[in-house]
């Protein structure tokens, strides 16, 4: 063997730019990035302590949206959101919910409009209805939800006859589906709705006339020949079988 040959287990070491081997087989970092990402990772755990536990991005204004008969200060002071407070600390979902348990408030939505703002909006429940309760006459929305106390019966909404009023109770939702397929006119025409059962819904109309309407079966229907059969004279307009309406 010459001596200019290598041995086969002999293999070269890296190599610098410089034709140099480096030492151990490893190439030093320059200094600065040694301490760049502990720097960067130290920079960005700061300002997320910033951001989270101080008013530097905290809440300045609260918008209020869609609200009618509810005041803006009553809707912020629901939401519990303090002036001041960081935006990172302000839960929406909580704040939704505390919306939600107002009486008054059938759906809320809250958004961060960032750097400072929160945006709430909400819809409230309008009255179609009116109730006689124990405890007193409550306006009932359209879901059959009884949702505020007045001191008198409303003379522009019919009132509701139902053995118990909720939003569960399919003899409530029985009576309103009927209601609020009427239309307008006729509607206004409503003094009250008697529902013992879901599948006996009558109607008593303004003039003392009454109408039997049955079950919630072709109700579009039922809606749509009405309107007529009230111009015939008579007391009692059934439309049970609205293929064969009756007038006595």
């Amino acid at each position: 063997m010459t001596p200019t040959r290598r041995r086969a287990t002999e293999r070269p070491g890296p190599r610098s730019t410089r034709g140099r081997p480096v030492r151990g087989g490893r190439t030093i970092l320059p200094k600065w990035r040694r301490w760049a990402l502990p720097a960067v990772l130290a920079a960005m755990t700061l300002g997320v302590v910033v951001l989270y536990f101080t008013p530097l991005l905290g809440v300045r204004s609260v918008e209020v949206v869609g609200n009618a008969t509810l005041a803006q200060d009553q809707v912020v002071r629901a939401a519990g959101i303090e002036p001041g407070t960081p935006m990172l600390q302000v839960d929406v979902d909580d704040v939704q919910t505390r919306l939600r348990a107002m009486p008054k408030i059938a759906a809320a939505q809250v958004s961060l409009a960032w750097p400072s703002a929160v945006r709430v909006r909400i819809i409230e429940r309008m009255p179609v209805a009116f109730l006689v309760a124990r405890n007193g006459i409550q306006l009932v929305d359209a879901d059959g939800v009884p949702f505020e106390a007045v001191a008198q019966r409303p003379a522009s909404l019919p009132e509701l006859r139902v053995r118990e009023a909720s939003q569960n109770d399919p003899a409530t939702r029985a009576a309103l589906t009927v209601l609020m397929a009427l239309p307008q006119a006729l509607r206004a025409e409503v003094s009250a709705m008697i529902a013992e059962q879901p599948n006996d819904v009558r109607l008593l109309l303004r003039g003392n006339r009454e109408v039997h309407w049955g079950s919630l079966e072709e109700t579009p229907w039922k809606a749509a020949i009405l309107p007529a059969l009230l111009t015939r004279p008579g007391k009692t307009y059934d439309v049970t079988t609205p293929a064969l309406p009756t007038v006595a």
